[in-house]
């Protein structure tokens, strides 16, 4: 037997160990929806495979939760409703070290302030609408040609603009409107960059 096939055994092996957990995760990370039956069955997953197993806290999964929130921010309300599901059903008011954005969406949207150490008047004063209806970013989110078109043909628009936001990962430079076409992976469909 090789090394490689050796090595193939012990990953499939592991694998089928871990295959609840890693299949949850990849739902949370690879999360597409925002139907509220479709997150009703990732959280009956996550309920079942890791915290009904032990496998892991509510509030770890609540961390976890919110923490994806940057890398996908499309779907930043699925996360809070998911979020949200875990702490009405396991009775969690308080997860330390929250993504702070998250748990001021989490806040704003539900009313809880998890995290209990931060303070959010850094947060408020930042602008948050940038997601809103009506932006070029929400039309880069949502691979919307036809709105993004208008934006570059308005007067004044500013081709090397970036944009520096909480709501997405640290970069110090910000994001310019290529990357953030990037982090949406809008290049699947639509040419929305090509226009850029």
């Amino acid at each position: 037997m090789s090394d490689q096939d050796s090595n193939q055994s012990k990953y499939s092996k592991l694998r089928s160990v871990y295959k609840y957990y890693i299949d949850s995760y990849d739902a949370l990370y690879q999360l597409k929806t925002e139907k509220e039956e479709d997150l009703n069955s990732i959280y009956k997953m996550i309920k079942t495979n890791l915290i009904d197993s032990k496998k892991r806290l509510p509030q770890i999964i609540i961390k976890d939760i919110l923490g994806i929130v940057p890398y996908n921010n499309r779907y930043t309300k699925s996360y809070l409703y998911l979020a949200k599901l875990v702490s009405d059903d396991y009775q969690i008011k308080e997860v330390c070290n929250v993504e702070y954005v998250s748990n001021f969406l989490f806040y704003k949207e539900y009313g809880i302030k998890l995290d209990k150490s931060v303070n959010f008047e850094k947060i408020k004063s930042e602008n948050l609408d940038i997601l809103k209806e009506n932006t070029i970013y929400k039309a880069i989110m949502n691979n919307d040609l036809e709105v993004f078109i208008s934006f570059t043909e308005r007067e004044g628009f500013a081709v090397n603009q970036t944009l520096r936001s909480s709501l997405y990962p640290y970069s110090y430079y910000g994001y310019s409107l290529l990357e953030l076409c990037c982090l949406f992976q809008v290049l699947k469909g639509a040419p929305v960059c090509t226009f850029i």
